[in-house]
């Protein structure tokens, strides 16, 4: 994909109409988990700040100076962490990329507009014929979720974060240093992380799964525990 195609008004409006497509979903299938008390504020985290359908390119590039100024810095697993998270974002980024690079070749930007319908974005969804990658990407999303929890329950991760804010802020990352720590704060909140991960596991591969096989314009069920 060239940077011509991604510098375009066409391009970024189709982005954001994907984005926000992707965002509503997930808070309609974790709508139970968001409400759930125990999983509040994680939930807030995950379904609010993580998957938002905001401008959050400052996390790419703030992830990879983060991972280059603090090595030695910042506590060992939690730069292979952060690693993991870049890995994520990604293969993310480009599996959307992926898609309205599709959009804008069948020439959907009059179609789509301000927003998609499921029928579009299940059409798309399909027509990238990339199902193993799709697989990695929920399967890599629950081990970085269990990585990040394993981190919440070290004193040292804390300590970490405080002490590189001022270095954070020196190299112009005090934000994605704000950003880990609010995560970290969220996952420290949950004692086991199993029905969390499960339940996001089972319910994206459903997902995919519905999309892939007959194009039911129905997700999956959001019962907790299904």
């Amino acid at each position: 994909m060239g940077n011509d195609i991604t510098r375009t008004d066409s391009f970024l409006k189709l982005k954001h109409a994907l984005q926000d497509f992707q965002s509503n979903r997930i808070n309609g299938t974790y709508k139970d988990i968001e409400t759930d008390p125990e999983f509040s504020k994680i939930g807030d985290f995950f379904f609010k700040k993580l998957y938002a359908p905001e401008d959050f390119s400052f996390r790419d590039t703030s992830m990879k100076k983060l991972h280059k100024v603090l090595d030695g810095k910042i506590y060992k697993n939690m730069l292979t962490a952060v690693t993991k998270v870049i890995e994520l974002h990604d293969i993310s980024d480009e599996q959307d990329n992926l898609m309205v690079e599709k959009m804008m070749e069948a020439g959907m930007e009059a179609e789509i507009g301000e927003s998609m319908t499921m029928t579009q974005y299940q059409e798309i969804y399909r027509s990238l014929d990339n199902n193993d990658q799709r697989i990695y990407q929920i399967n890599l999303s629950a081990e970085v979720t269990r990585i990040f929890h394993g981190l919440s329950k070290k004193w040292i991760v804390a300590v970490s974060l405080k002490t590189v804010k001022t270095t954070a802020a020196l190299f112009g990352i005090r934000e994605i240093i704000d950003f880990i720590y609010e995560g970290y704060m969220a996952f420290k909140t949950i004692d086991n992380i199993d029905f969390f991960v499960d339940t996001m596991t089972q319910r994206e591969l459903a997902w995919h799964t519905e999309i892939w096989s007959n194009g039911s314009s129905t997700g999956p069920s959001n019962a907790k525990g299904e």
